[in-house]
């Protein structure tokens, strides 16, 4: 499944709507979470946020696929 990391800049008192990009996309949740953490401490703006999305489609495909058990589990 595919991670896409979005930073979010609102404005705050403005009739303006929040400005939206992408980031990084990433292959694995542990990789979009180190990349989310890595970009909130880079920035120093208190108005800007930054978001984990995936694609529905792709959830809905790792939800309905078999989870299969290759190694015995204690």
């Amino acid at each position: 499944m595919e991670y896409t990391i979005i930073r979010r800049t609102k404005f705050e008192g403005s009739t303006v709507e929040d400005m939206l990009s992408i980031q990084k996309t990433a292959k694995s949740l542990e990789e979009a979470l180190k990349y989310t953490t890595a970009l909130k401490m880079l920035e120093t703006s208190k108005s800007v946020e930054f978001n984990i999305l995936i694609n529905i489609e792709d959830a809905f495909k790792y939800v309905n696929e078999p989870l299969i058990l290759d190694k015995e589990v204690a």
